[in-house]
């Protein structure tokens, strides 16, 4: 018999993304979980006095979404800096950064990102911003986050000159003299300015952190995978921890874990899927390469007009293999940041040697189930999670059968294609074909998660929607969409943002449908993205957001 419902949802076009009941009209919740779904007539049923009930008035209802890469520390700091995301003219690039100046203290940085020097005519360089901050430090990151464009006083600081050296797998770069210009390219270049970074203090920070759930909810996400990039990732999690502890974590966290921490995680016996329902221990990231503005992704063939520039080599093959080893005795599947076509062939190359996510899912036994016995190399996480290649961003054709084959899953962020589309061209040429080739990879059995990889591009998933099934920016370009033979559906894309992830995480049982037993986390749409012109899909708006069985955000 089922129970009774806590809070009933009903006169709902409810889209369940699960294919034994795609559609339906009404859901009940009990406890934080999904106890029915069917007409209102049979939801309604389900209700009593002490029950909440929401009609939806016909809205479009939908499983609770789930960014599927994020940097969301990162994210959270970024909402408090200075925007140039989307800056088109220089000098209002200028503007802004004057602006932080002379509001800022003696002695205090101002920091800013997001900006994107393929729509200047001008290089950014440290002389461009020591005018008007000659004594002020200035950071401002790339809206990839992969380079950073400081000012003098952030070079004096971090000890950056002409006799300073390049650092593997990094690029500082230069004028014929020598002198650096104010652009650090990748990590190994940038872990020079972290040290001299103000530190925010774990109070702010946890404030900052509520701030962008919060945010989350307004957007539909009731989850995230973190992906670390930088250093903050103990930080994070013990941000996170308190935020578990104090019952304001209102978001599931898949927290993936830098590789530089595999020893420390392999010495504790930490495994995946270590945690409960809202915080857990996911996957390990690695780099392979840079990114397609900074053209650093690692190609097959050199950039347009630059034929020296094949991209970095973030961490070379020999090394990743070695990882992979490493992370497999640890119980580990990798995350691998991949965004060239010759950085794809590496990281498959490598991938494709480990155990196949069926293979690992037959020997992985009973969640809950002792895997801590003696075993051969290239252990099998207990949850037997899927290896994922994070952007895919570029792939050769004959690579494309490869992530299914291998039971890999592509990890995705339509919502770069909003300004990379123009880009791609220009740096790639006739490769543009095969970047962002959704339809092809879904074509070829591959498994799609989606994500916006935020504070690099928006967190918004209705733009990840639209960009996925129009493939044109948001002024409607190009005409007809970009390669448009390379579009999803509307349901297609839905997926990418509820069953892509959870299947990712080992959570399908629990999470990415509205089925009974799952948890009960719910969206409701302003409009019905089934119905509307695809050109309105980044207009809608989200009417509520339900988190375990209540109501965290309503419009």
């Amino acid at each position: 018999m089922t129970e009774r419902a806590d809070l009933v949802l009903y006169n709902a076009r409810l889209y369940t993304v699960d294919p034994a009941q795609p559609w339906a009209e009404a859901v009940a919740c009990a406890h934080g979980r999904i106890v029915a779904v069917g007409s209102n007539e049979e939801i309604l049923n389900l209700a009593d006095r002490a029950t909440r009930r929401i009609d939806a008035g016909g809205r479009l209802v939908l499983p609770g979404l789930t960014d599927a890469h994020v940097h969301f520390l990162q994210y959270a700091i970024r909402r408090q800096e200075v925007s140039l995301f989307g800056v088109r003219d220089f000098e209002e690039v200028r503007r802004r950064v004057r602006q932080a100046v002379e509001k800022a203290e003696p002695g205090q940085w101002v920091q800013g990102w997001g900006w994107d020097e393929n729509l200047w005519d001008t290089q950014p360089t440290a002389a461009l911003l020591d005018d008007i901050a000659p004594r002020t430090p200035v950071l401002l990151a790339r809206m990839d986050m992969h380079t950073w464009w400081v000012n003098s006083a952030v070079l004096k600081l971090a000890g950056i000159t002409r006799e300073t050296p390049d650092l593997p797998e990094s690029r500082i770069e230069r004028d014929p003299s020598g002198q650096p210009i104010g652009l650090l390219r990748e990590w190994n270049a940038i872990r020079l300015v972290e040290p001299h970074l103000p530190k925010p203090s774990s109070a702010m920070l946890q404030s900052w952190l509520k701030e962008a759930i919060a945010e989350c909810h307004r957007l539909g996400l009731t989850g995230i995978h973190d992906q670390r990039v930088q250093r903050e990732g103990r930080q994070t999690f013990r941000l996170f921890q308190a935020l578990r502890r104090q019952g304001e974590l209102n978001l599931r966290v898949h927290m993936n874990i830098a590789a530089e921490h595999l020893a420390e995680a392999a010495t504790l016996g930490l495994q995946p899927g270590f945690g409960d329902e809202r915080l857990w221990i996911g996957h390990l990231k690695a780099f392979a390469d840079g990114t397609l503005g900074s053209r650093t992704a690692w190609m097959l063939e050199p950039f347009e007009a630059e034929p020296n520039n094949y991209g970095l080599v973030v961490t070379p093959t020999e090394t990743l293999n070695e990882l992979a080893v490493q992370a497999g005795k640890a119980g580990f599947p990798l995350s691998v940041h991949a965004i060239g076509d010759r950085a794809v062939r590496e990281v498959l190359d490598v991938l494709s040697e480990l155990p196949s996510f069926e293979q690992r899912s037959r020997g992985a036994g009973a969640q809950g189930e002792d895997n801590f016995s003696p075993a051969p190399p290239l252990l099998r996480p207990p949850a037997a999670l899927p290896h994922r290649i994070e952007h895919v961003q570029v792939i050769h054709p004959d690579d494309l059968p490869r992530l299914s084959q291998a039971g890999i899953v592509a990890s995705v962020q339509p919502v770069h294609l909003l300004t990379d589309w123009s880009v791609a061209n220009k740096n790639w040429g006739r490769r543009a074909r095969y970047t962002y080739a959704f339809r092809s990879l879904l074509n070829h059995g591959t498994r799609l998660a989606m994500g916006s990889d935020a504070p690099v591009a928006p967190l918004n998933p209705m733009l990840g929607i639209y960009a996925a099934v129009t493939r044109q920016d948001e002024r409607g370009e190009p005409t007809g969409g970009w390669y448009p033979e390379e579009r999803l559906t509307v349901a297609e894309a839905i997926e990418g943002y509820t069953m892509g992830p959870a299947h990712l995480s080992g959570k399908q049982a629990v999470q990415g449908s509205i089925t009974p037993g799952k948890w009960a986390d719910l969206v409701m749409l302003s409009q019905d993205l089934f119905e509307v012109s695809p050109g309105e899909i980044p207009e809608t708006k989200v009417e509520m957001t339900v988190f375990e069985g209540q109501v965290v955000y309503q419009a």
